[in-house]
């Protein structure tokens, strides 16, 4: 199948297989799309849909299990992340000074192994060269206003070679509206793009739509080979997928600069398709911090089914202590602005805006507070315990910096640690896990996270206290199991992530800690099923999930 012809396009050496019948192959996600109106062929697992409160959507076109690939997307574009310092356009190493110049643009290259024809600074080169600028770089230790250019250009370059695509790019939100000061960094882009390659044909609203469409829809791919420029691509289809504060799918890149969505819990057809926009670090904070956050960066007031329970689902994960009985809980009386947050036990209130200067006081204080001294935190928590219902977001978040700093410093290996600490990180892990298995279910980032986090502390007090006699040999295995399980979550989750990514490397570290624990303990050659996803890029689809 790998060698197939495109079934729309007839392009030779297509490799996107349909994932439901295996036998359409497609070059691109932008052929696959074309190929949901085949009367002939629907298996694609979604439609887009347009309404009127969110535009284009994504919506299941039948049922979806847990752990199934909904698609892999094509971007359209990449490029460096805004004001990098200079670096290579083609494989984005950073550069000390001139090295070499392309030949056929002048535009600095970082050596001449780096003049590929077909390579990622192709674009703008065939640009470049009709007005031939000259590209003077002053000084390569600072930023370099110039590549803020090159994601746009990139871009600009698909309306005539890749109509399709830029098709779908372009019919992306731009958010121009929400611009409130006029940026600089665009005004500066206008200037480079008009002034300097004198590409007029370009227009300037043309510019500032792409410019937009890439600050509201673009991702964080990666970065080059030395981890010092981060790497930012626009896809056609990610891009539309809405945002939901409790999610269905998951996105992440791959290693050939693919964009993967995946179901993490099953899905019902006629379910809309969301994802998290935000960072899993941040999946179990409240509305206070959700909803400010979401309307600043992504311009727009999230009205999902979690932001519309002021419970978060029951877990009170935005509530306070009430003052007055010190026994009931303060959420919000109603969505309008400015609404008194009241006591579900006594009925007392308090305006919003003194709940809002309770929340900012104490959110200053957690982060002043130093992130690496436990004796500080495990302090500070003891007071926020006081303010904020146990299960509040900032006693999760100093929790959550505990954790990190159990066992993960320099010089603080989990063997050589007092049983006291080891029960301290599993047990604050466990108040994550409690949260997490109602805010952000199944395969979610945040559970990855946090079974990462459990499984060698877990190990390690298993074992101790198997040593000293405080456990049996059935509790032991026991244990054991719940450990390998984790373990298996995070390979199962992280593993299909990029090489060299963060969430890659703790899928396979959590492949070493698997083998021991299944060869001393479980005998189950469980490190077979952690090869399929890691060398062999199977990924496992479930019928439910714990």
């Amino acid at each position: 199948m790998g060698h197939a012809a495109c079934v729309v396009c007839s392009q030779e050496k297509s490799s996107l297989t349909c994932k439901t019948c295996s036998t359409a192959v497609y070059c691109s996600t932008t052929c696959q799309v074309k190929d949901s109106n085949n009367d002939l062929h629907q298996c694609l697992p979604y439609t887009i849909l347009h309404e009127e409160r969110c535009g284009r959507l994504l919506m299941a076109s039948r049922d979806i299990s847990a752990g199934e690939v909904l698609f892999n997307d094509i971007p359209g574009a990449v490029g460096p992340d805004n004001n990098p310092k200079p670096v290579c356009l083609n494989c984005y190493k950073r550069m000390p000074g001139l090295v070499y110049r392309c030949r056929h643009c002048s535009w600095p290259l970082c050596s001449p192994f780096c003049q590929r024809e077909d390579g990622p600074h192709a674009r703008e080169c065939q640009m470049f060269q009709k007005y031939s600028p000259r590209f003077n770089i002053a000084d390569f230790t600072k930023p370099c206003p110039w590549y803020n250019a090159i994601m746009v250009l990139r871009i600009l370059w698909l309306k005539e070679n890749k109509p399709e695509t830029w098709k779908l790019l372009d019919m992306l939100m731009d958010h121009l509206e929400e611009e409130k000061v006029e940026s600089k960094r665009k005004n500066g882009v206008i200037d480079f793009i008009h002034n300097h390659c004198k590409l007029t044909h370009f227009k300037e609203k043309e510019i500032r739509h792409v410019i937009g469409v890439i600050d509201t829809n673009a991702y964080i791919i990666g970065e080059n080979p030395n981890k010092d420029v981060d790497l930012q691509g626009l896809f056609p289809i990610t891009s539309i997928i809405n945002h939901s504060c409790s999610a269905n799918t998951i996105c992440f890149a791959r290693d050939n600069f693919t964009f993967a969505c995946r179901a993490v819990k099953n899905i019902k057809k006629g379910e809309e398709l969301t994802t998290n926009y935000l960072h899993y670090h941040y999946h179990f904070f409240g509305l206070s911090y959700r909803r400010p956050e979401l309307s600043e960066f992504w311009h727009f007031k999230c009205n999902c089914h979690r932001c519309k329970d002021f419970t978060e689902f029951g877990t009170l994960s935005d509530a306070l202590v009430c003052k007055e009985c010190e026994q009931g809980r303060l959420i919000p009386l109603n969505m309008n602005p400015g609404s008194e947050w009241v006591c579900s036990t006594c009925y007392g209130s308090q305006t919003s805006e003194d709940v809002m200067m309770v929340i900012t006081y104490w959110w200053n204080i957690i982060d002043t507070a130093s992130k690496y001294d436990i004796k500080v935190l495990m302090e500070l928590l003891q007071k926020t315990l006081k303010v904020f219902d146990k299960n509040h977001y900032y006693n999760l978040e100093v929790k959550r910096r505990i954790i990190e700093n159990i066992g993960d410093s320099k010089g603080n290996k989990y063997e050589d640690l007092a049983e006291a600490w080891l029960e301290k990180k599993v047990e604050f892990c466990k108040d994550h896990l409690n949260i997490q298995k109602i805010l952000a279910p199944g395969l979610s980032e945040y559970r990855a996270y946090l079974s990462s986090h459990i499984a060698e502390p877990l190990y390690w007090l298993t074992k101790k206290r198997y040593l000293a006699k405080k456990v049996s040999g059935e509790e032991l295995n026991k244990i054991m199991e719940e450990v390998a399980q984790h373990l298996l979550m995070v390979i199962q989750i992280w593993g299909p992530y990029r090489k060299r990514s963060a969430e890659r490397l703790k899928a396979e570290n959590a492949r070493t800690l698997l083998a021991i624990v299944d060869s001393k303990y479980l005998h189950r050659d469980l490190g077979v099923i952690a090869d399929e996803v890691l060398e062999k890029d199977i990924m496992k689809i479930y019928s439910a999930i714990v």
